[in-house]
């Protein structure tokens, strides 16, 4: 016998009517009543009394049933068990995360994973999204924490959230809010890793608007710097600001608006893990509590 046949009968003893069964199946009605006039032609019984007013269970299929329901238990519990020897077998998740998520939403995810799988070792690498991208593809991780731009389309990506770009400029910056795009041009825009941040400059292209870069070499912690003692201006993400936790900055949003997609990237073939699907659970709400 079908399993599924079973656990659709149950469903069909709960709801009283093959339509509302259906409906909690997914199944069709016609398919659900295929489905159950084979399980009786398999056993040569007659489990259900139908009628106009619904369905029940046949004075066979009431004799039955107990027993029906007991092996439902067993096979759930045999599936439970099946599933924490895989998670057994998968020790450690390795995964990858930009900076400015590997301080946020992982710790809380990884927490949330580990009080579901209190077995389950998590390996945690930070790094650029180029980092992130290189880290997958040589097999040093399993799923990492990045920016959509940085994805290869032989990737799977479960976007998370938008981050929006925001100005950075010197303290008391006589600015509106929002900062049109085109009032950086001609003026000093200072960019981390100039040269090779295109994430950044992207912002201005876009938009047909030449700042001055300053031709610099600086990490983002240098470039904020230089922004506070009144050097240039620069664009960060909302993320990306707050992880440095600069008070002593005018920010503003952009106009028109510019942002990038975070999600998570997985090699081919990780989503369907359990455990995988547990930490994206926990990783999206901590990624909604912040917004």
């Amino acid at each position: 016998m079908d399993i599924q046949k079973l656990q659709a009968l149950a469903v069909i003893q709960e709801a009283g009517s093959f339509s509302r069964a259906a409906e909690t199946l997914g199944y069709s009605q016609a398919g659900l009543t295929y489905m159950m006039n084979s399980l009786e032609n398999e056993i040569g019984l007659r489990l259900l009394d139908r009628s106009y007013s619904g369905v029940r269970l046949s004075e066979t299929g009431k004799t039955l049933m107990p027993k029906i329901h007991r092996l439902l238990q067993v096979y759930d519990a045999l599936n439970g068990e099946i599933n924490a020897c895989k998670c057994a077998q998968q020790a450690t998740l390795r995964l990858a995360a930009l900076d400015t998520v590997s301080t946020r939403w992982v710790p809380r995810a990884v927490a949330a994973l580990k009080a579901e799988y209190p077995q389950i070792t998590v390996s945690v690498i930070s790094g650029s999204p180029m980092q992130v991208d290189n880290w997958l593809r040589d097999g040093s991780v399993e799923l990492g924490v990045t920016d959509k731009r940085f994805t290869g389309t032989d990737m799977d990506w479960i976007r998370l959230c938008d981050d929006p770009f925001l100005a950075v400029l010197p303290p008391d910056s006589d600015v509106p809010d929002p900062v049109p795009v085109t009032w950086f041009a001609g003026r000093a825009v200072i960019i981390p890793d100039y040269g090779t941040n295109t994430d950044t400059t992207r912002v201005f292209t876009r938009a047909g608007v030449e700042p001055v870069y300053t031709d610099d070499r600086m990490n983002n912690r240098s470039v904020l710097a230089a922004v506070a003692a009144g050097l240039g201006s620069t664009v960060f993400s909302r993320l990306e600001l707050d992880y440095y936790a600069r008070q002593d900055l005018t920010v503003r949003a952009m106009d028109p608006p510019c942002c990038r997609e975070l999600g998570v990237a997985l090699r081919p073939g990780v989503k369907g893990d359990a455990v995988v699907r547990s930490f994206l659970r926990a990783l999206r709400a901590a990624a909604d509590a912040d917004k």
